[in-house]
């Protein structure tokens, strides 16, 4: 590791640094009540209890159940819809004003409409998530294959390529950027759905309903545990697993150089 690099990780941690040392001066003279800000002693306590007899681990699970599959469910269909509506001047003009229309209102707002057909079950959470996530990804979707040079479907074209080879061959790969970077606009959109999803769907479980349970019997260290690994697995994806995807397919498409 670089001298720049443990630069770079010493500045980040400074905010974190700095709330770590508000939080220990706030119990230490009791600017707040205690029952209502832990130590962060007791915070530690707490996580390392919950490791110790499992509950992380299936809270953490539940949540990933609830996440994964409308995800990826989300990802493929906007890429689809995407090359359909970005390729296609009559399919944009059909739904490019339906897609606008939806893109305001918040997913939370379908939540009483999709309980009632689902009731409070996974499925409610899932179908929630898939819109949140599909409405938060599509305009990338669709400015990736608008952005891609004309000359390059001409080429493609002249080249005899059919419609399906084109797709994969050139569509695809051109809109690459945009796509990735839906992805993670998607997962920081359905990351924090998920949350809110679960603490008003308690029957899915995960995070939320961790959360939430816990502030009911004033278990503050509890919620304090399930804001840290809320925090903590976002920036973990967000940083590694994503960082890692981009450049492995971005490269291997050959979309950005390797000193990029």
């Amino acid at each position: 590791m670089g001298l720049q690099r443990i630069k770079e990780i010493l500045l980040a941690l400074i905010p974190f640094l700095f709330i770590c040392l508000l939080w220990n001066l706030a119990v230490y003279f009791n600017w707040m009540p205690n029952w209502f800000l832990p130590s962060p002693l007791k915070v530690m306590l707490t996580f390392e209890k919950l490791i110790s007899d499992g509950m992380i681990v299936k809270i953490v699970v539940d949540t990933v159940l609830n996440l994964v599959p409308p995800y990826l469910l989300a990802v493929v269909a906007s890429i689809v819809f995407g090359i359909l509506v970005g390729a296609n001047a009559t399919m944009r003009k059909i739904f490019f004003p339906f897609i606008s229309t939806l893109y305001p209102i918040p997913s939370l707002a379908w939540l009483p409409f999709i309980i009632i057909i689902f009731g409070f079950t996974r499925m409610s959470v899932w179908v929630l998530l898939f819109i949140s996530c599909f409405l938060k990804m599509i305009y990338n979707m669709i400015a990736g294959v608008r952005n891609i040079n004309i000359i390059w479907i001409l080429v493609a074209k002249n080249l005899g390529l059919n419609k399906w080879q084109t797709i994969f061959k050139v569509i695809i790969p051109g809109a690459l950027p945009n796509i990735i970077t839906a992805m993670r606009i998607g997962f920081g959109s359905i990351w924090r759905s998920v949350i809110g999803a679960e603490m008003l769907v308690v029957g899915a479980g995960g995070l939320g309903k961790f959360i939430w349970t816990a502030q009911w019997t004033y278990s503050f260290d509890k919620v304090l545990v399930g804001i840290i690994l809320i925090a903590a697995i976002g920036l973990t994806i967000e940083t590694i697993v994503f960082k890692k995807i981009e450049a492995a397919t971005l490269e291997k498409w050959g979309v950005v150089n390797q000193e990029a």
